[in-house]
């Protein structure tokens, strides 16, 4: 079954074609296919190209560990430390390590799991999970459109958290600032990830529902 599938998929893996790998990815989406070496076939052609092309990478574990502790110590040190920059910087903190992390317990309680924390994005300095494409193969449409979408909500929350807390701590000034930020950021993530982004991917996916 889906013998002409698994055939383009052997010819990927020792000369990997971006255009074909994703052309077979979008066929198993479509058809919803769900033959497990066919799956498999595809995460280890992903998986090897994913070890040429990073050589800096850290455990699912390692790196979740990371960002609990960084999440946690920003908002320790914005309660901490009465200076209003230590409440943008945090804002900023926790805007790298809720990301990521939403996409990790989203992605969990959908089947998904992941393989590796890695820097990406513009300038290499986003901490991104690499996903397990035969798990999220293996998920619905919805469910890898969640995943996805979850990313973009753990980013806005973040300067919502801060602003929380600057009225906690009477920085009136500082939670209108990045209540102000936060707005902004709904705009931006818009105009932005609904193109190249998250949302673009939760609305791809969305479509394979």
């Amino acid at each position: 079954m889906y013998d002409d599938l698994k055939e383009r998929a052997k010819k990927l893996e020792n000369n990997y074609n971006g255009k074909e790998f994703l052309s077979i990815v979008n066929e198993i989406k479509k058809d919803k296919t769900d033959d497990d070496e066919l799956l498999i076939q595809i995460e280890n052609i992903s998986r090897k190209r994913f070890d040429g092309k990073v050589s800096l990478t850290l455990g699912v574990f390692s790196g979740n560990l990371l960002e609990i502790i960084a999440t946690i110590a920003a908002i320790v040190l914005a309660f901490r430390v009465d200076a209003d920059w230590m409440l943008y910087l945090c804002a900023l903190i926790l805007m790298a390590t809720l990301h990521p992390l939403s996409h990790y317990l989203t992605g969990r309680l959908a089947g998904i799991r992941f393989t590796h924390y890695y820097l990406n994005g513009p300038a290499l300095i986003e901490p991104t999970l690499r996903i397990n494409y035969f798990s999220y193969l293996k998920a619905t449409g919805m469910k890898r459109a969640l995943m996805h979408a979850s990313g973009v909500f753990g980013t806005l929350c973040a300067p919502l958290v801060m602003a929380l807390i600057a009225l906690d701590k009477g920085a009136i000034g500082v939670a209108m600032n990045l209540m102000y930020f936060f707005l902004l950021l709904i705009v931006f993530e818009l105009l932005t990830s609904m193109k190249v982004g998250d949302l673009m991917k939760a609305k791809r996916e969305y479509g394979y529902r």
